[in-house]
């Protein structure tokens, strides 16, 4: 059974509401762990001149800051437009990507745990979605509130740091093209 055949068997009747088996506040548990949640972008402007500057049409980056940056968009809309169903060895490696690249560039060591635990929340969502997806977990098991984390507030978080990282390294950061990424 799907999660559309779930929805409707959750249902009463045509005119009746739907009943509410599911508690969506459990989505938003780690965001408040994290005291994330409802977070905004702080650094929008420094966003939009990594994306004008660094960010082509299509493909890769050649720069560290604009590969960032990219990435964590392409996350954030596989979760958003397709609940994660095309999660994949790219996505894990754009979450390894960031991790690294922010975590290793010694910027962020009052933030090192929250921001860690911020981007292994969103690899530990597209995980579950693909395990769904690959079979792994039932339909009956399934929580469709694990499959993706929507709000913007995660990704916001991360896209800060990102730009705290980009404006702590003006110049440019020249970077290979990886030919294994077709993201």
């Amino acid at each position: 059974m799907g999660f559309l055949s779930w929805l409707k068997k959750t249902t009463k009747s045509k005119n009746e509401e739907t009943e509410d088996l599911i508690d969506f506040e459990s989505m938003y548990s780690f965001v408040n762990d994290l005291d994330i949640r409802g977070y905004t972008l702080k650094h929008a402007d420094t966003c939009k001149k990594i994306w004008h500057d660094h960010v082509p049409q299509n493909g890769q980056s050649d720069t560290v800051q604009g590969e960032l940056l990219r990435r964590l968009e392409k996350i954030r809309d596989e979760a958003q437009r397709n609940g994660n169903i095309n999660w994949d060895d790219n996505y894990e490696s754009f979450c390894t990507f960031i991790k690294d690249t922010l975590l290793g560039s010694g910027l962020f060591e009052e933030e090192r745990e929250r921001l860690e635990k911020s981007i292994e929340a969103v690899r530990k969502h597209g995980r579950y979605a693909k395990s769904y997806h690959d079979g792994e977990i039932s339909d009956d098991d399934a929580n469709p509130m694990l499959f993706a984390y929507v709000d913007d507030d995660l990704y916001d978080y991360i896209a800060d740091a990102i730009a705290v990282f980009c404006e702590a390294n003006k110049d440019p950061i020249k970077r290979d093209i990886d030919e294994s990424i077709y993201r």
